[in-house]
């Protein structure tokens, strides 16, 4: 074993530290990590966070806005552009938008989707008999290469 002197040690473990962090990235999620919301507002989320907390006295439920992902056009392009580039292959399947809209909005991690033959609606179904019927758009491109957006929710 060689017995390096203590100022090298101490470069050495500096050096390990920067590259460390270095890799953690900005701290967000890993590009084309699966889905993710639209970036929000902090101040609007934290007060909308705090007044549902204030109304319900209940635990913290799962929501989300429609249309979803995309609230409107900026969100959509950027939205557009990164499953473009490969990021977020999931905006480009109705029934995995579907899946991603029910978890956020209601907490759905056991349903399945089933496309309807219309090609914009998906109904999503529960174990339980619980059901929604999705409709979705594609904001901008149609057609295989554009990301789809959930409109509309109805009792399935």
């Amino acid at each position: 074993m060689i017995d390096f002197p203590w100022s090298g040690r101490i470069a050495a473990a500096a050096l390990l530290t920067g590259l460390l962090l270095a890799g953690c990235g900005t701290g967000g999620p890993p590009v084309g990590a699966g889905p993710a919301a639209p970036p929000a507002d902090p101040t609007v989320q934290q007060t909308a966070q705090q007044s549902t907390r204030e109304t319900t006295r209940e635990s913290p439920q799962p929501s989300a806005e429609l249309p979803w992902p995309a609230a409107g056009a900026a969100d959509a392009a950027a939205l557009q552009a990164a499953a473009d580039r490969g990021a977020q292959p999931w905006l480009l399947d109705p029934s995995e938008v579907a899946m991603s809209y029910v978890a956020a909005a209601h907490g759905w991690t056991d349903a399945e989707a089933v496309p309807r033959t219309d090609g914009t609606s998906v109904d999503v179904r529960r174990p339980d008999g619980e059901r929604l019927a999705l409709t979705l758009a594609q904001p901008g491109r149609t057609g295989a290469g554009g990301i789809w957006v959930v409109t509309r929710e109805n009792d399935g």
